[in-house]
């Protein structure tokens, strides 16, 4: 029989304790993004394990660490590349622990325990969790901070890198690397190699800590297998989308900003539109979802060449539609280089569609330009 890894011991320990949470007297959180991709999930679950392998130490008995994938259960099926790379470090659906699976409010205003919360990969909480942001005890993240956001009771480490994988993994190796093995080195080597384009420097995200971390992965892990290899099959996982449905690639990577959702294809949004009812598709998702205005990202990877395009999906006589459209065609930072290939005006709504001349440019840099028309927008109106 194979012995089990220390990642699923550690799994198989938090689903035994999600069970039990009345024996324990803290139950402590890592939660990761709403999008739940390959970093997000990833960080939750080794930050998951840093953090019971530093309570075991201390000899404490009565904390429990819960990982908690931040999407319904239902939805794991449409984050293929998470699926893949967990189904192949041998951690199987079973032992993750999804949102529809604990409630954390329930959590929160019981006063028997006491609830933690670590964020990973993200730093803001939705309007559904905004009542949690007194129980954050700590965030990791490798986006810039949001002016809009004060955390100061909180231990922040959030530094601009490629992978937040990479923040997560630069901690593990300063403080617990005896407890990395070649699974677990291998786990944290694929979002790094997937959030950087494979360290390529033309993607614009690889930083130092990138770079560092990955070698002393590779080092300690012993792990001879190819990062181009490596790449390509998560890729290829990525952008396997034949079993998915249009409804399930809009939510299959999604993030909203003060009301936006702001969703990111693995095909450019030109070739998504050209498939059967797809426009509709979206107009039923924003009717559904009482959304005004939906931004759509589009990527291609091919031969090491990468393509983007974006589009704003708007109904009809919507000004923030059209505020959001004029501030990503003058950003300055950063210069996006739209070029239009096609404007859509239906009855009830329009879609602009616009090349994205800077590949370099990711939802990350987007995500502040959509924040800050919102708020504007806002001000506005008052």
């Amino acid at each position: 029989m194979q012995t089990q890894g220390a990642m699923e011991s550690f799994l198989n320990t938090s689903k035994v304790a999600l069970s039990n949470l009345s024996l324990y007297q803290t139950i402590r959180v890592v939660l990761g993004n709403q999008s739940c991709d390959l970093d997000s999930a990833v960080c939750a679950l080794v930050q998951g394990l840093s953090e019971y392998v530093n309570i075991k130490t201390c000899g404490q008995s009565n904390i429990a660490v819960i990982p908690v994938l931040n999407i319904p259960e239902k939805d794991y099926r449409i984050k293929t590349e998470v699926v893949y790379w967990l189904r192949f470090h041998d951690i199987p659906q079973n032992l993750l622990t999804f949102r529809d699976q604990i409630n954390l409010q329930n959590l929160q205003s019981n006063t028997d325990k006491k609830l933690e919360l670590i964020l990973v990969d993200h730093h803001t909480l939705s309007n559904e969790d905004i009542a949690l942001k007194p129980l954050v005890i700590k965030i990791i993240d490798h986006r810039p901070l949001n002016p809009d956001w004060s955390w100061p009771d909180t231990l922040l480490n959030i530094k601009l890198a490629g992978s937040c994988v990479s923040l997560v993994g630069h901690d593990i190796l300063k403080e617990n690397s005896k407890m990395l093995d070649s699974q677990l080195a291998s786990l944290l080597r694929g979002p790094i190699l997937v959030d950087t384009y494979n360290m390529s420097t033309k993607g614009g995200r690889v930083t130092t800590t990138d770079v560092d971390v990955i070698n002393k992965l590779e080092q300690l892990g012993k792990l001879t297998t190819d990062r181009t290899e490596v790449f390509n099959k998560l890729m290829k996982a990525k952008t396997d989308i034949s079993e998915l449905t249009i409804e399930e690639l809009m939510i299959k990577d999604l993030k909203i900003t003060n009301g936006v959702p702001v969703a990111v294809f693995p095909l450019l949004v030109e070739n998504l539109l050209m498939k059967e009812n797809a426009k509709e598709i979206i107009e039923k998702f924003s009717i559904d979802k009482n959304w005004t205005v939906i931004v759509l990202i589009g990527l291609n990877v091919s031969d090491g060449h990468i393509s983007r395009d974006i589009a704003i999906f708007s109904t009809l006589c919507n000004q923030l539609g059209h505020d959001i459209i004029q501030a990503l065609i003058s950003s300055t930072q950063p210069h996006l280089n739209t070029e239009l290939i096609k404007e859509i005006r239906e009855k009830r709504y329009s879609i602009c569609l616009y090349k994205l001349g800077n590949v370099e440019v990711t939802r990350k840099q987007i995500l502040p330009i959509v924040h800050k028309t919102t708020l504007l927008h806002k001000s506005d109106q008052i």
